[in-house]
């Protein structure tokens, strides 16, 4: 009996032994499969996200149904004093009003002069965020869209204020989102009103950084970041953020949009996705 007792806690100890080897092997696979995204992997991710999404869709209800409950209270509170705010406003907007007609239509000459053409919108449409990804290695998140909605690889995801990444990924009812903060996120952009041409990285902190600045050019603090529209991924001229520390080497950009906080964002295709299967096919 005593050696039977001895034969466990001996099995008992090698196991003890063994777990934090067998923990750190299944973290460095789960570290692998994140970082890189094999045919295979999309593929299993995609099937996944058509399982869980809509069953944590349906477990977040309960927390939608009181925060909403708690806006429309503080709404109907505020609403006679924005009420009584809006009426002042009016009254300045009728007078604002012949000055911004008269604006347009010197706008409408200028553009004339300079031959300015709008980016041609191919389709658009509004998805919610669903799920955050985020992690160590990545900052991307999943929208309740995808095949069956009309979204195609390489549509581009804005907030109310400006764009904030792009859809990497397609299943049948969701997509992947990659925003500029993610780790594999590379944009070439223009740097301030010379338009310096650099590469805007990210390190998947809130916020990215520039490289690839010429060896005579700086980044000044305030100075604007918009996309370049190099390679055809992004459209050109598209606000992206601002300097905001000035660093010889790697300037960090805060954004104009922060995709942490969006509960929806517009999805906007101009048609660039045949620029993007051609780098795919392209790619080694």
């Amino acid at each position: 009996m005593e050696c039977k007792i001895f034969r466990l806690k001996r099995i008992r100890a090698q196991i003890r032994r063994l777990l934090p080897i067998l923990f750190l092997f299944f973290s460095l696979l789960i570290m692998l499969l994140i970082r890189f995204d094999s045919p295979a992997l999309v593929k299993t991710r995609s099937f996944m996200w058509e399982i869980f999404v809509p069953i944590v869709s349906v477990v977040r209800q309960p927390v939608y149904w009181v925060k909403n409950g708690a806006d429309g209270l503080k709404n109907w509170v505020l609403t006679y004093r924005e009420n009584e705010i809006l009426k002042k406003e009016n009254q300045d907007l009728k007078q604002w009003r012949l000055k911004g007609l008269s604006l347009e239509i010197e706008n409408a000459e200028l553009k004339k002069h300079l031959n300015y053409q709008y980016q041609k919108v191919k389709s658009e449409l509004i998805s919610e965020i669903v799920l955050d990804e985020g992690g160590s290695f990545s900052r991307s998140f999943v929208v309740n869209a995808g095949k069956n909605q009309g979204v195609v690889k390489g549509m581009l995801a804005f907030g109310p204020n400006a764009i904030t990444g792009r859809i990497v990924e397609v299943g049948k009812n969701y997509s992947r989102l990659m925003p500029f903060t993610d780790y594999m996120s590379r944009v070439p952009v223009y740097v301030g009103e010379d338009r310096k041409s650099a590469v805007l990285m990210g390190g998947n902190t809130d916020m990215p950084y520039l490289q690839f600045l010429n060896e005579n050019d700086t980044a000044q603090k305030g100075d604007l970041v918009v996309s370049s529209g190099y390679m055809g991924v992004y459209p050109s001229n598209l606000p992206i953020g601002r300097i905001y520390q000035e660093d010889e080497f790697t300037p960090n950009v805060v954004l104009f949009e922060n995709v942490n906080v969006l509960s929806f964002v517009r999805l906007i295709d101009f048609g660039l996705d045949e620029n993007l299967l051609k780098q795919d096919i392209e790619a080694p």
